[in-house]
């Protein structure tokens, strides 16, 4: 599927369904943010712990208001930084905020990519809990060729649209206890 072909494609037909898109770092797969049939086919294609969740990327910084319970001023200042970017940051969780994608942790982790293809896809269905194609443990794969070898049968959609990645994965923090804490280096460097 190409990016022109993404705008037929309906939030509804997401659903129960996995999209494989590039992003600035590597590739991802993700689904619809409640969708537990999704949700469960990532798990699966990556053969990933149940207990490790998935951050989320999203397509602007008012997108985490609704999940995130604060967030302090040192965060904000990280997000107009690097956002869109390669950083991952991670917040508590908003009471009522769903346990499935946090997978039961008080944290939620976002990142807005600066990819005009996963904004684009961030756009039409909204955030999306995501991770690397891969599986866990093992380098993410970033040939748009291996991955339809390896997950093509597993991938309800891939945009095979190109685009530079810089092939590191994100930088992590956690900002939940009033500090910047890196929980992985990536090209960002905090």
């Amino acid at each position: 599927m190409f990016l022109k072909d993404l705008h037929q494609l309906t939030k509804e037909e997401l659903k129960g369904k996995i999209i494989c898109f590039p992003t600035d770092t590597v590739y991802g797969v993700g689904c619809i943010l409640g969708d537990e049939v999704g949700l469960e086919k990532i798990y699966e294609l990556k053969n990933r712990d149940l207990s490790k969740p998935l951050a989320i990327l999203v397509p602007n910084k008012e997108s985490i208001i609704p999940f995130v319970k604060d967030c302090p001023e040192f965060a904000a200042k990280l997000m107009d930084e690097y956002w869109p970017g390669a950083l991952t940051i991670i917040f508590n969780k908003k009471e009522g905020t769903c346990d499935t994608f946090t997978r039961g942790l008080n944290t939620i982790g976002f990142r807005m990519p600066a990819s005009a293809i996963a904004l684009e896809v961030l756009n039409k269905f909204g955030p999306l809990a995501t991770t690397s194609v891969n599986i866990s443990n093992q380098p993410p794969i970033n040939s748009l060729d291996e991955i339809i070898k390896y997950f093509g049968d597993k991938i309800d959609y891939i945009i095979e649209d190109i685009e530079e990645k810089s092939n590191v994965s994100s930088t992590i923090v956690d900002v939940s206890n009033c500090e910047i804490k890196v929980l992985r280096q990536g090209d960002i460097k905090i």
